[in-house]
């Protein structure tokens, strides 16, 4: 059985417990690197990785995606983009990423999407509601693709590995995680620009969103106060404002964010953003029209709470499956053994 992550919340929990399928090694004579991102000395890497500019990583996905597919799908590159984002990290650093741009590339195409619905599943059990929120970017990892399109995914993942993904994510601190905002930079580029125009999707250059912050004097809003954008995109506002307090040794976890945005894909990255950012348990975010609906913190309190009571559904039925399976066991090693008259 699959983990339905993004299942309705009102459904009753399932009677068997989810089962999460990982990242299965292509067999090969040379030895695979191991999950612990440790790999034998005398194997050389896939390929070199390095930190490309903000530009250029934007551009290198949208090449590698269309180049590749030709699909106008982009909830694909999106959402690989942001699983490596979320990728959990042993430790930081340079050589780290090196070792594990290494691991995460020596898998097939074929292995990927479940691999990386790994990931995804992780992040659920914590934040299920920002996950669900960005629904839109990852469900393509339950879904059977064809082999183009996983030759896709494939020249995606490789691409946003050697343009340094996991340089930018891989810091163990949020600050240094927050530097860029490399969901914007990969939704703008995979966006055509008149599918941009028709939205009125467009999002503050990150310098700006820094000047307005230093505008700002974020040591006046009280612990427990909120920060609002009506129409966040994917989040570069909050990004700016986190940098800000965190400058000034502010916690960010001691406020509560709470973004809205009209675009499911942009809302996605928010959500995404706003784990990479580490901005707390009162990060939001919601997807709706600020013109039509007004605030929706009500809104997403609310998803908030059926999402967490559905995740807990779920664990408890895996937790309760678990124990029957163990007595199970227990009652079957406790048989008498029958002997022969």
């Amino acid at each position: 059985m699959q983990l339905d992550l993004f299942a309705d919340t009102t459904e009753p929990a399932p009677e068997s417990p989810p089962a999460v399928q990982g990242l299965k090694p292509a067999p090969a004579q040379a030895p695979r690197p191991s999950v612990t991102g440790t790999r034998p000395e005398t194997r050389k890497p896939y390929f070199r990785t390095s930190r490309s500019s903000p530009v250029a990583f934007g551009e290198a996905i949208a090449d590698a995606w269309y180049s590749a597919h030709g699909s106008s799908r982009m909830d694909i590159p999106v959402g690989i983009v942001a699983t490596l984002a979320l990728w959990p990290h042993k430790t930081p650093g340079a050589q780290h990423a090196r070792t594990l741009a290494d691991f995460i590339a020596s898998y097939p195409a074929e292995d990927l999407p479940s691999g990386f619905g790994e990931v995804v599943a992780r992040h659920w059990l914590q934040r299920p509601d920002l996950i669900d929120t960005a629904a839109p970017i990852f469900r393509w990892t339950e879904e059977k693709h064809d082999k183009p399109t996983l030759r896709a995914i494939k020249a995606v993942t490789d691409t946003a590995l050697k343009h340094g993904v996991l340089w930018y994510t891989g810091d163990s601190d949020p600050g240094g995680r927050a530097d860029v905002d490399l969901m914007s930079w990969t939704i703008t580029n995979l966006r055509h620009k008149s599918s941009r125009s028709g939205l009125g999707e467009y999002h503050t250059p990150p310098e700006v969103c820094d000047l307005m912050a230093a505008m700002l004097d974020v040591s006046a809003i009280p612990e427990g106060g909120r920060i609002g954008e009506p129409a966040g995109g994917t989040g570069g506002m909050f990004r700016a404002a986190s940098q800000q307090m965190r400058d000034r040794g502010m916690d960010p976890h001691r406020y509560r964010w709470m973004l809205q945005e009209l675009d499911a894909i942009a809302a996605a990255g928010a959500a995404v953003n706003m784990l990479v950012w580490d901005l707390g348990p009162g990060a939001l975010v919601a997807c709706g029209n600020t013109l039509s609906e007004g605030d929706m913190t009500n809104r997403a309190i609310e998803h908030q709470r059926a999402v967490f009571e559905h995740r807990d559904r779920l664990v408890a039925a895996g937790a309760i499956a678990a124990a029957v399976a163990e007595v199970g066991a227990l009652i079957q090693r406790a048989k008498p053994t029958r002997t022969s008259a």
